[in-house]
């Protein structure tokens, strides 16, 4: 093999030096007030991952399903929980199970009235509220846009839409009060997937997501954050409520799977809960391993 002068080398490509990560430098723009400057912080510290203890958190749609799994959940990683309901049987329940750390708030969502009364009047213990789980929401009735009776349709709109606007601005400003507070919107995987008989129900829920994706925007920089769950066929009341307390048609919509349970969308809620507060969940869209779309 003959040598090759170095003069016939090939010419060695210049390899630009970055800056190590310490040097880089983001540079937001002062002027806008919707921006801060970013926060420095520790990945990998597992504190971070932990939701604070003693958090107040207000979850709507307390006395069954989702709502009640969370409080559960949240009382038992030891923080408060003011639980909005209309059932005072159960909330009473709830008082007794849950103790101290509960405090039931025997309202409907649509009464905007009572609902501001009742969060002035909250006790010192529960005042200071950096948590909003909007659970509360329903099914009524089946079959087509024609057969669903006017009542029926105006429940879902009011409780699904206007219910979970009502909270949201009664809360709002306490949540931005505390500098870190979270919005959890239940929304459905039927806001996503059309199908048959979904008409008012799911267009409810897109209009929850929707809504819950532009509120995010103007919350930037407020240190409030919001997530949009949508959890696919969950076994619940869900089902007996859309089939006025009839158990058998109800139980008749989880035969063919397994369905999810509410702590399944729970432990999901708290996952999103728990991140680092640099850290927005968008959505989390979860369905039952035999679930192809909303409407199997």
């Amino acid at each position: 093999m003959v040598a090759q002068p170095y003069s016939s080398l090939p010419t060695p490509i210049a390899v630009p030096v970055l800056p190590s990560p310490g040097s880089l430098i983001c540079r937001c723009s002062p002027r806008h007030p919707r921006f801060s400057p970013p926060m420095a912080h520790k990945n990998t510290i597992e504190k971070e991952f932990q939701l604070n203890t003693d958090e107040t958190v207000v979850v709507t749609g307390v006395t069954s399903g989702i709502g009640l799994a969370c409080a559960r959940k949240l009382i038992e990683q030891g923080n408060k929980v003011i639980g909005i309901g209309r059932r005072t049987e159960r909330l009473n329940a709830l008082g007794d199970e849950l103790g101290e750390r509960f405090y039931p708030l025997n309202c409907d969502v649509r009464d905007i009235d009572s609902l501001n009364t009742q969060l002035k009047q909250l006790p010192d213990a529960f005042a200071t509220i950096s948590k909003l789980i909007n659970s509360a929401g329903l099914l009524q009735g089946q079959g087509t846009l024609l057969e669903v009776s006017d009542a029926q349709i105006s429940t879902m709109l009011e409780t699904n839409v206007h219910g979970l606007i009502n909270v949201t601005r009664a809360v709002l400003p306490k949540l931005i009060e505390s500098g870190c507070g979270h919005i959890i919107n239940l929304t459905s995987i039927g806001a996503h997937y059309h199908y048959a008989g979904g008409h008012v129900y799911a267009a409810s829920k897109a209009f929850v997501d929707h809504f819950g994706q532009c509120l995010r925007t103007e919350l930037v920089g407020s240190r409030v954050r919001l997530t949009n769950i949508a959890p696919g066929k969950t076994r619940s009341e869900f089902a007996l409520v859309q089939f006025a307390g009839d158990q058998a048609r109800a139980d008749r919509v989880y035969s063919t799977l397994t369905p999810l349970e509410p702590m399944d969308v729970a432990n999901s809620i708290l996952w999103a809960l728990h991140q680092p507060t640099h850290v927005n969940i968008n959505l989390i869209e979860l369905m039952p391993a035999d679930q192809e779309l909303s409407y199997r």
